[in-house]
């Protein structure tokens, strides 16, 4: 993968190794060589430190004095106390927006359309796509956010929600047309400024995507890494 030299580059180099993370393809415990990413991407050395610092500040990897970079695992008390956490800060952000009817939820409407194409494609690409559509449409929400801390503190945590996200995708009950579903529900009752509802979707949603989470396939995998 190449990259144009612009102002944005740490950041492009700190989502395609966030991608790799997020998609279970860079797994816990595994390290990340900066001069190795530097010369698999043809970038600069102190350009990937500056990633890492941003992976790092995404709760995404852990920066090891005398080891390096080494990606983060989300363990099964972690888990929990991070759904509940999330969806706590996520029906504020929603409370904020619902606050303020002159906004406009484009960018909500275009991230759920993505997650529904995704989902009728039905192909290897589907789960990705419904992802990083999960991902728009909380930076949508965050962008209707006036609350400069609140919105600062839930952007940091979006990548780990993802990542939430794709853990779960691996339990043998996940059906992608839930969380269509749930985020056609959720901007349903965003519209009509439907506080209640607002709660008991991201409530409900929060419970399943912890139960689920905590039983998938990759948690599991990451428990016998541990003991062994």
């Amino acid at each position: 993968m190449g990259f144009k030299p612009t102002v944005n580059l740490t950041e492009q180099i700190a989502d395609h190794i966030g991608h790799e993370i997020i998609t279970g393809r860079l797994e816990p415990q595994s390290r990340i060589q900066e001069l190795k990413v530097a010369k698999g991407l043809g970038v600069s050395r102190g350009s990937v430190r500056e990633a890492l610092l941003i992976l790092e500040r995404r709760h995404l990897i852990e920066i090891i004095p005398r080891r390096g970079a080494v990606v983060n695992g989300l363990q099964p008390d972690q888990i929990a106390s991070f759904s509940a956490l999330f969806s706590r800060l996520l029906g504020m952000c929603l409370s904020s927006i619902i606050e303020n009817p002159a906004k406009h939820h484009t960018e909500l409407l275009e991230a759920v359309t993505m997650m529904e194409n995704a989902v009728k494609a039905a192909d290897e690409s589907t789960i990705e796509r419904l992802i990083e559509a999960r991902g728009y449409f909380l930076e949508g929400l965050l962008a209707l956010v006036d609350d400069y801390f609140l919105r600062s503190v839930v952007h940091g945590l979006v990548p780990a929600s993802q990542r939430l996200s794709f853990i779960v995708t691996r339990h043998p009950d996940f059906d992608p047309r839930d969380c269509v579903r749930f985020h056609q529900a959720l901007y349903a009752a965003i519209g009509n400024r439907d506080e209640a509802r607002i709660n008991e979707l991201v409530s409900a949603y929060a419970r399943r995507e912890s139960r689920m989470g905590l039983n998938s396939d990759t948690v599991c995998q990451d428990r016998i890494r541990r003991v062994s």
